[in-house]
């Protein structure tokens, strides 16, 4: 193409044309306007994340008594709303969850007695969770925000059923702790008899025993326990010395099987006054030999 020939589809470029260009740039800093359309800019979209906790009172069974529940709301919302205006949906969608919330776990509160919090919790949570989940399926946002809500329950018994619950669990722990320590006695009184048994046979034949026994729990009193220890070892001496003279005295009438009969009697309560062990029995007499012939 030649200098001379021109292009039809572009404007022809004359001094006019080129005049009005360079006053256009002095005043606007910038080539004139494109007359292409622009491009639409779209909103942007964000996530808001809040989380309340929120309580109410509920009837229990029999309705004498309230369950306090507390509810933990974690709300999280999509949208391009921002600012203020998402704060008062956000509020206002709370409230509508709160009440949705007592409605589903009144009629389930009502099913278990004041004092079973525990066994309550499971299931009033699960109907709120249930309740708050349809709630925000059944209402769109009429902005297109896009809610989603997850729920914690806890539930709490009556100031007053725990203050009987505390007396009742009292009164258990003091009854299992005397059950205990009557377990506890009753095995030491079993080691203590074993121990004290022992003591007595190993004591029994030893006539000092009592005496040792009071010198060791009274220690002070040592020289006052061997004095009387004395005292008394000197009236059984006495009460020998009449029991053989009166052994002896009736010797002088009373045969020979008599008298064999009424010694051995004496020497056995004189061996068992002063805490002496019987002798062993001697070889059998010809009188026992003959009384077996006899027999025969």
């Amino acid at each position: 193409m030649s200098m001379h020939d021109h292009d039809a589809s572009r404007p022809r470029g004359g001094p006019v044309r080129r005049w009005l260009s360079r006053v256009t740039q002095a005043v606007f800093g910038r080539e004139p306007l494109d007359t292409q359309t622009p491009a639409p800019i779209l909103p942007v979209t964000s996530t808001t994340r809040v989380t309340r906790t929120l309580s109410f009172p509920t009837p229990a069974k029999s309705d004498a008594y309230d369950f306090t529940i507390e509810v933990d709301f974690c709300l999280c919302v999509t949208g391009t709303l921002q600012g203020e205006p998402l704060r008062a949906k956000i509020d206002r969608r709370l409230a509508d969850l709160l009440t949705v919330a007592q409605a589903a776990a009144r009629p389930v509160a009502r099913t278990f007695p004041p004092f079973r919090p525990g066994p309550a919790e499971p299931a009033i949570a699960a109907s709120v969770r249930q309740a708050v989940g349809q709630a925000l399926v059944s209402a769109p946002d009429e902005d297109g925000l896009v809610f989603e809500c997850t729920t914690a329950v806890r539930v709490h018994m009556d100031p007053a059923i725990r203050d009987l619950q505390r007396r009742s669990v009292t009164e258990q722990i003091q009854f299992e702790s005397r059950y205990e320590l009557s377990e506890q006695a009753a095995d030491r009184l079993g080691e203590l008899r074993g121990v004290w048994s022992k003591f007595i046979k190993d004591g029994l034949p030893h006539w000092e025993t009592p005496y040792a026994v009071v010198m060791a729990q009274k220690p002070a009193q040592a020289a006052d326990t061997l004095f009387r220890m004395r005292k008394d070892r000197q009236a059984e001496a006495r009460d020998l010395v009449g029991t053989v003279a009166k052994v002896a005295e009736g010797h002088e009438r009373m045969d020979l099987l008599e008298f064999v009969l009424a010694t051995d009697s004496a020497l056995g309560r004189t061996y068992d006054l002063l805490g002496i062990a019987h002798p062993e029995a001697g070889p059998q007499s010809l009188f026992d030999e003959a009384e077996e012939v006899t027999g025969r």
